[in-house]
């Protein structure tokens, strides 16, 4: 040590020197760099031996399998597939297709034919839930196009488009529909439509419905070829009176009058509009002439 080093280290604090002469001392130690280098080479030899041994042989590394193609298979089949390549299933419902038969793969992941280790888990998402039910619109009186874009947009199917044959005064709208408006329906479910053609050639003779429950009074005019319009006096104008029949309980609702008189003559087709009243007594008798002995077309 040089005059000058010395004169330093001799104004340090005595801990500090004392601390500077034992690292002076470790340091010349020929057992303290001896077991610093075991412990060296312990730990590259313990890196080598996890690298190069244990860890390909957890991770299996170079060995992969093909994933097989399940998609529209049944689970069942799809799973034992899958596991005969040494992997294993993992089930998903998914969303209802009606389009596709239960219990049919729609979706795995990994993709068809993807390279994975053994033991992979594969997702398989299965067509297994349950079909909602669906309230069927009103669909009278709107176009044939919009209509089937309603059917549609509600996940059902358009099923038979028919003239209807009883004429009526607006074309290529819509008359009839089955289910009825109000019904329920299961997605994927088929919804039947008729529509007009436009009013007929023939001249009928309006009948008299004054005093006949609206069912009997609906079932006369399509006799005639006639559409029958209901309305509620007290609730109903006839300036504004609705396409479609508003009532809901015709056996229990009568006829008080008719917006075209009894004899008149008209095309086939012409809406004749009912007044209607629940009150018996406020009727007329009906008319003996007029037989109702035909059933609903």
């Amino acid at each position: 040590m040089s005059l000058a080093t010395a004169s330093q280290a001799m104004r340090l604090p005595p801990p500090l020197r004392a601390l500077l002469n034992w690292f002076r001392t470790l340091l010349r130690n020929t057992y303290f760099w001896g077991g610093l280098g075991g412990l060296l080479l312990l730990g590259v030899g313990a890196y080598f031996l996890v690298d190069a041994v244990l860890m390909p042989t957890y991770t299996r590394h170079g060995v992969s399998v093909q994933v097989p193609n399940v998609e529209s298979q049944s689970f069942l089949e799809a799973k034992k597939r899958i596991e005969a390549r040494d992997l294993q299933v993992k089930r998903e419902v998914g969303r209802f297709n009606p389009n596709v038969p239960r219990e049919t793969v729609v979706d795995q992941n990994p993709p068809p034919n993807s390279g994975v280790k053994p033991g992979r888990r594969v997702y398989l998402t299965v067509n297994a839930g349950e079909a909602p039910v669906v309230n069927i619109p009103d669909l009278n009186g709107i176009s044939v196009r919009e209509a089937k874009n309603r059917v549609s947009s509600l996940g059902l199917a358009v099923g038979t488009v028919e003239p209807d044959s009883l004429p009526s005064p607006y074309p290529n709208t819509i008359t009839r529909q089955r289910p009825e408006p109000g019904d329920s329906l299961k997605t994927g479910g088929t919804v039947d439509l008729w529509y007009s053609t436009g009013l007929g050639t023939d001249t009928v003779q309006v009948p008299n419905t004054a005093g006949r429950t609206v069912e009997r009074a609906r079932r006369l005019l399509r006799a005639r070829q006639l559409r029958a319009i209901v309305l509620d006096p007290r609730t109903a104008d006839p300036s504004d009176a609705p396409s479609q029949p508003s009532d809901t309980s015709s056996s229990r609702r009568f006829v008080q009058r008719q917006g075209r008189a009894p004899t008149t003559k008209v095309r086939a087709g012409t809406e004749i509009r009912l007044f209607t009243t629940d009150d018996s007594t406020a009727v007329p008798k009906p008319d003996s002439i007029a037989q109702d002995t035909t059933a609903p077309s």
